[in-house]
């Protein structure tokens, strides 16, 4: 019984230091034959940014030192659905909620577009439209959101034709979203701080 005990033991030892290895090594591996300038030395000016750089960008979340309750970082996950490095979740949230009232063809959190299905207002069987939201921006400002609006009417002969729409309906779009952003910005600070 005692072989069985210290053979688990030491399984159980290895397999431990192996999983903390793997968790720890965050260093690239050396290409062999490398000349030193090219990049091949741990203290190249470069390599040592590098490593800096990725240490900042390392999410706590999904290490084996936050499982185990070792994590020296806090998390970094803002509130909010998770978009691209390029979209600001307020407004893509903002988005969403303001085009609440149709369906959507297109939502790319990465790239910030958001492309409704064609929809037709209620009482206005005879003319449609489609909106295309991008978001521009990670900030909330309002050169981050641009909105379009294709409108189109049905011609007598049953087809469906383009016509052009004031500037003002995507001018009052970018400000629904604007406004809706604030309000989810304002809300996500309360519920960010209360934790």
């Amino acid at each position: 019984m005692s072989h069985l005990h210290y053979r688990l033991s030491a399984v159980f030892a290895a397999t431990l230091s192996l999983l903390l290895v793997a968790c720890a090594s965050s260093r690239p591996p050396v290409q062999a034959g490398a000349p030193p300038g090219a990049g091949g030395s741990p203290q190249d000016p470069a390599n040592v940014k590098a490593a800096a750089d990725r240490s900042d960008d390392i999410d706590t979340e999904a290490t084996i030192w936050t499982v185990l309750g070792l994590a020296k970082k806090p998390s970094e996950h803002q509130p909010g659905p998770h978009t691209g490095n390029t979209v600001s979740p307020i407004l893509w949230q903002a988005a969403l909620d303001t085009l609440s009232f149709t369906t959507f063809s297109t939502q790319d959190p990465l790239t910030g577009e958001l492309v409704t299905d064609w929809y037709s207002p209620q009482g206005k069987p005879n003319e449609r439209y489609k909106i295309q939201v991008f978001v521009l921006a990670r900030t909330v400002r309002s050169e981050a959101v641009a909105v379009t609006v294709d409108r189109q009417e049905l011609t007598p002969s049953g087809e469906w034709k383009s016509t052009t729409i004031a500037r003002k309906v995507e001018d009052d779009l970018e400000a629904a979203i604007l406004r809706r952003a604030g309000q989810l910005k304002r809300q996500w600070m309360k519920a960010y701080a209360a934790e």
